[in-house]
């Protein structure tokens, strides 16, 4: 943030004197935009000032208001020194010091119970970095180490590490991870003494306080205008007066009254700031501007006593906390009404809009849970349950179902489940727009226990105004009546139908009378008592899908018909089809232009020869060359003219606007004409999405231009193509038709994503079903159904006492009926038949991920047995139980022996666990958490600063492209805030351009934020994270610390093999990188297990022929050289010494290479048998080879990070193959180190 700073504008160098007049000051960089109340923030979090958080701060004595800007204050220079003066307090100031208290002893990961989840935003840098005891070397002092030294081998990551065993979810948190802080009390509370009486009101006192210290001693604490002191009231008898024992018993900061009253608390205490500043400032900061990632898998978390805990509303909020309920859409509207002419407007305006809808989404999530659970009153409670409607928190909750018959016709609850999201879809899209004169709502959607919950803000006056008029466009009653307000219909179309490309059509009501729309029908247009113009239900602002309707919404011989008929096209699609044909009308009218332009030049041109002729009869031979070059020349000149004025064409000629009403039950008022054309639009539409678009995205997954890792992945990158997860199988057919050996992996994830969107779709019915005691036995058993049914083929539900198996309709699951019920759903929502052993097929752990992530489970971290017995797994079984029944035997004949025996019996019985006879248990469900689809704001000016930077760079222009990316990264913090996914991306981004321009530290120091960023919002196994790790460890490497870059590594593949298993194509690239920085450790024989996995994916994937597949196996043959075993090096190369030869020929650079290579090896065959045998017959010392591998050779990070992955210094290897001395060889390049005369 301080480079940005710089960068941008000149610093402020702040001193801050701290009372007390111990000459003890703080040093603050800021800028002059930066207000008073941003430096106070900066003095309550840092470790030397966190006691004081009521204080105000003086320049020269005089007071400085909390709003001001540092460069608007008069006498206020680059290196003032201010004066912190501590305040006096008020009730509100007494709760935020109590709260800063509690969040200090709580550590960064303090558990939250309250919280919708475990693990909320949770990091693990800190814990995967541990004890660095390496430091960052500078590129000039990089030194070229010796290849071979017989120092041992440094311990490192993957020191003794199993290459071919899986990741295990036990290992899911790092062992390494501390959640809770060192404890500096037993507990701090609100005292039961608490509100403050009358009289003692009038003395300063604001609030009662009791804690117990480690020292076991009870305190009970005033908090008073004046600071905090120990009082003499106890738990029966109230008396508030001082404590008499001098200035111990009080002081400003509970923290110092604290340190002074318990000498444990003040030890603890700084190991606790020591604890909390082990971590990056990111992980200790809140995330306040998205809804944080929660992991899928957790420890189940310890439960700690807090009396405070129940007291925390009235902490945070105050007793008024109730009547102070937020206007959440006048808040929104209200933001979005603010100026944006300028940059630092536009700024301003957008981070308080994504502030105000992350703190909605907030709150509308624990509104829905609330909904869910039955905690609401509905504001309709006569009506049948699924058509009730809520106000919580001044939210409007309804229910994502057809409780009114609205979508009767399309697919009733299928239909209305897809329009809700729809519609937050095109409040997206509204929002991205932004239209002045037009409002969205608030909108989120929350999935909670098999129940779709729709969250929106409420407009002004919706409840009392029950008349017709409120709604001023579009239709309510289906096209009975249909309004267009004018203003509206405007608006609309002056900035709306543009970017949407929406056609103005004419619609009949029930009276056959005309009305002109741009929306659909059922868009609604809503004057609020606001005055302000709200569009709503927006979940038809594209046309249908037509061709798929037409094929798939019926009954077919092999299939079921498509389940409903909200099947719509994505708007991405409609902004690549509306290009696409523009790209098509613009190659025409050039053609059409060079024609007419041709015709009119031609005819001219006839005239002028003829007059030519008329004066030049005859040319000389001689002169007839020239003057062909010169009309050459004059030819094409005149076609560079022309082209250039091909360019001027009249784009507003183009039309094409699609209109959404075509193909749905609405009358049109056009004529025949007009509608077929409209329809012959939107038809072309469907066919392109159908015909160009899905095979184009198979093409790009095959030449690798996208390759996702899980389905989330492949969602997005599906979505950005405007292809809706309808076609689903359509891609799974065209990848496996295709029998192509690269895109295997896609047709896996594929079907993997299917069958994780209809076991959502099979959850979400049977939890809706459940009450709230039996979730975890009903996710449990559908669990062991899907995944355990190897390890247990009839698992036995966990059903309540009093009842039956055939009483719900979960417990009546097997995994017959599993297996049976997944292939209709496939068949039905992807039209995919799945082959009969598919279950087989599916990779259990990262398809339990999916699953958990889509419904919101939070499993145990532990590991899950999913095959069954082995016969030495049984008989070790059958042993063990027949020792217990022994066992049991003998202490039960010994039980007459008297109590004695009875309390040694529960003694020995206690530490033994029951064996399972499923996969899962109940218990191992820990939580059950709403997932959550919010309509982000997006920062348009930040991101089109980002690519305009990319964009730089991409054509050369370095400086501009890193001054560009360095203004976004500045608008992506002040907008999105440091911990945002869009943040991230740019730290990353950044972080690379650094990292090329051999600044080690800023890149470390912004991958290091990037990584932390998408932890904790995208999630701690998300792709973006794992490959962000990948690259630290690649950078941390680069600046010469490769035992931490390993670490990085380490953890990286971990959540790979948990994402997706092995075999994906980019696996070989993180290997290849974790075998070179093996190389550089002198660990030959990790590394080339590295190398020889990397190979055999390249070959699987791609083929033995493939020329990346021979690069590998040269990379390989260096490392087994390295290693000493010629044989296995020389066989590798002989295989891509013929691939190269064959594919890129014999002049290629790459085949020369790999031909001196192959001479060395041959030639040194017979040598290094020659030597064996010598060295065998006289048994005083091992083969060369052996030598060769104990002696291992060590490249340096320099090296490694100038060349290919796994490339080495071939001098020296080559000369080390030859038999030179290591000593002459290494001499010839460097000739420093002493070192290496001591090596024999």
């Amino acid at each position: 943030m301080i480079i940005i700073i710089v960068v941008a504008e000149e610093t402020f160098q702040l001193t801050i004197k701290l009372p007390g007049g111990k000459g003890s000051d703080i040093k603050i960089i800021a800028s002059p935009r930066e207000a008073i109340h941003d430096i106070k923030q900066s003095v309550m979090e840092s470790p030397e000032t966190c006691v004081h958080s009521c204080f105000y701060l003086a320049l020269n004595g005089k007071r400085l208001n909390d709003f001001a800007e540092l460069g608007e204050i008069e006498g206020m220079t680059p290196e003032t020194e201010l004066q912190l003066v501590e305040d006096t307090y008020t009730e509100r100031d007494a709760r935020l010091h109590i709260n800063r208290l509690r969040d200090l002893l709580g550590g960064p990961y303090k558990p939250n119970p309250s919280a919708v989840g475990i693990d909320s935003g949770v990091s693990f840098l800190t814990a995967v970095t541990g004890e660095v005891d390496e430091e960052i070397v500078p590129e000039n002092e990089k030194k070229v180490e010796d290849l071979f030294s017989n120092e041992p081998i440094p311990e490192h990551a993957f020191t003794d590490a199993d290459m071919n065993a899986t990741s295990k979810l036990s290992e899911f948190v790092p062992p390494t991870f501390q959640r809770l802080a060192p404890q500096c009390l037993k507990s701090l509370s609100l005292s039961g003494w608490n509100p403050v009486p009358h009289a003692r009101r009038l003395k300063g006192d604001l609030l009662y306080l009791v804690v117990v210290t480690l020292e076991n001693e009870t305190l009970n604490i005033t908090a008073s205008s004046q600071g905090f002191f120990i009082n003499n009231s106890t738990s029966n008898k109230f008396d508030a007066s001082r404590k008499s024992g001098g200035k111990k018993m009080g002081a400003h900061s509970l923290i110092r009254l604290l340190q002074q009253a318990s000498p444990k608390f003040a030890s603890n205490f700084s190991a606790l700031q020591e604890f909390i500043t082990r971590h990056h400032m990111l992980e200790v900061l809140p995330v306040n501007t998205y809804f944080p990632a929660h992991p899928w898998a957790v420890q189940a978390p310890e439960h700690v006593f807090d009396p405070a805990r129940p007291a925390e509303p009235l902490l945070n909020f105050g007793s008024d906390a109730v009547e102070s309920l937020r206007d959440w859409n006048d808040e929104l509207q209200s933001h979005r009404e603010l100026p944006k002419a300028n940059l630092q407007e536009r700024v301003l305006r957008e981070r308080l809009v994504n502030k105000v809808q992350s703190e909605f989404t907030e709150a509308a999530v624990r509104g829905a849970v609330a909904v869910v659970n039955g905690s609401v009153v509905p504001l309709n409670p006569m009506e049948p349950e699924e058509s009730h409607m809520y106000v919580y928190n001044n939210i409007f909750f309804s229910k994502g179902n057809d409780g009114r018959g609205t979508f009767e016709a399309l697919g009733a609850d299928e239909a209305a489940h897809v329009a809700t999201g729809k519609d937050l879809e095109g409040v997206k899209v509204f929002n991205s727009i932004d239209a002045s004169g037009l409002y969205t709502l608030g909108s989120v959607i929350v999935d909670y226990k098999g129940v779709r919950v729709v969250a929106q803000s409420i407009v002004p006056g919706i409840f009392r105004r029950q008349d017709e008029n409120s709604i001023v466009y579009g239709s309510v009653d289906n096209g009975a009546q249909i309004s267009a307000d004018d203003k509206f219909h405007d608006t609309i179309g002056n900035e709306v139908a543009k970017s949407l490309h929406l056609s103005e059509h004419a619609l009949l009501d029930s009276n056959d009378e005309k009305v002109k729309l741009y929306t659909s029908l059922e868009t609604k247009g809503l004057l609020g008592a606001d005055g302000r113009r709200y569009l709503l239900d927006l979940y038809r602002l594209n046309p249908v899908d037509i061709e798929f309707q037409e094929n798939e919404c019926i009954d077919k011989d092999d299939k079921p018909a498509y389940p409903h008929k909200m099947t719509l096209l994505r708007p991405e699609l409609m902004g690549l089809y509306w290009e696409h044909r523009f790209r098509e009308w613009v190659k025409v009218k050039t053609e059409e232009i060079k024609k007419e332009k041709k015709l009119a030049n031609g005819s001219a041109d006839d005239k002028d020869k003829e007059e030519e002729q008329k004066e030049k009869p005859k040319a000389s031979e001689e002169e007839t060359p020239a003057a062909g070059e010169g009309e050459k020349k004059a030819e094409e000149e005149a076609q560079q003219e022309e082209e250039e004025e091909d360019v001027k064409i009249d784009v507003s000629e183009f039309k094409l606007s699609f209109n959404p009403d075509v193909f749905t039950s609405a009358k049109h008022g056009e004529d025949a004409e007009t509608i077929k054309e409209q329809e012959q639009a939107v038809r072309d539409a469907s066919k392109f999405l159908i015909n160009d678009i899905i095979p184009s995205l198979v093409l790009d997954f095959a030449s690798y231009a996208i390759s996702p890792l899980d389905g989330d992945a492949l969602t997005k990158a599906m979505h950005r193509r405007g292809i809706n997860m309808r076609y689903l199988g359509k891609i799974a057919e065209l990848v496996s038709i295709s029998k192509d050996k690269r895109i295997e992996h896609i047709q896996q994830l594929a079907v993997q994503e299917m069958v994780v969107r209809s076991c959502k779709r099979m959850l979400r019915k049977l939890l809706n079903e459940s009450p709230l005691e039996q979730i975890t036995a009903c996710v449990s058993h559908f669990l062991n159904c899907l995944f355990g049914r190897e390890f247990n083929a009839k698992p036995k539900p966990e059903v309540p006492e009093g009842t039956t198996r055939n009483d719900f309709a979960w417990s009546r699951l097997t995994p017959n009926h599993v297996e049976t019920e997944l292939k209709q759903q496939v068949l039905r929502r992807f039209r995919y038949k799945l082959d009969d052993d598919f279950l087989n097929s599916l990779k259990v752990l990262p398809t339990l991920r999916e699953i958990c992530l889509r419904v919101g489970i939070q499993l145990e971290a532990r590991d899950y047995r999913f095959t069954a017995y082995t016969e030495e797994e049984r008989a070790a079984i059958a042993a063990e139980e027949s020792a217990k029944a022994r066992q049991k035997e003998q202490q039960q004949r010994q039980s007459s022996r008297g109590k004695r025996s009875a309390k040694n019996k529960s003694k020995e019985e206690e530490p033994v666990r029951t064996r399972r006879i499923t996969t899962f248990v109940p218990d191992d469900i820990q939580n059950l958490m709403p997932t959550v689809k919010q309509a982000t704001g997006r920062s348009v000016f930040a991101e089109e600063t980002f690519e305009a930077g990319k964009m730089s760079l991409a054509q050369g222009h370095r400086q501009l492209g890193l001054e560009l990316l360095l203004e976004s990264l500045t608008l992506h913090e002040q907008t999105y805030g440091f911990l945002h996914p869009e943040t991230s991306k740019c730290y990353a981004t950044l972080a690379m351009i650094y990292h090329h321009g051999d600044d080690r530290e800023a890149a470390l120091d912004l991958q290091r934020k990037a990584v932390i960023a998408a932890e904790r919002t995208n999630g701690v196994d998300h792709p973006e994270t794992v490959h962000h790790y990948l690259n630290l460890g690649l950078f941390e490497h680069a600046a010469g610390r490769t035992k931490l870059a390993l670490r990085y590594l380490k953890h990286a593949l971990y959540y790979w093999d948990l994402v997706f298993g092995p075999g994906h194509p980019d696996s070989a690239t993180a290997d290849n990188n974790a075998g070179v920085m093996l190389q550089s450790l002198r660990d030959y024989p990790t590394s080339t297990k590295f190398f020889e996995r990397a190979c055999a994916t390249q070959e699987e994937i791609l083929g033995k022929e493939h020329v990346l597949t021979a690069t590998g196996y040269h990379v390989l043959a260096k490392a087994y050289t390295l290693l000493g075993d010629f044989n296995k090096a020389l066989n590798v190369e002989r295989v891509a010494f013929g691939v190269f030869e064959k594919k890129l020929g014999a002049e290629d650079p790459r085949t020369k290479e790999s031909d001196m290579w192959l001479k060395e090896l041959t030639s040194n065959a017979l040598l290094s048998a020659q030597r064996a045998r010598e060295q065998a017959q006289s048994a005083v010392r091992p083969s060369g080879a052996t030598a060769a591998a104990a002696a291992v050779p060590k490249g340096t990070a320099q090296q490694q990070q100038q060349q290919q992955p796994g490339d080495m210094p071939i001098e020296q290897v080559l000369q080390y193959i030859n038999g030179d001395s290591p000593r002459t060889a290494t001499s010839a390049r460097k000739g420093k180190k002493k070192a290496q005369n001591k090596r024999r």
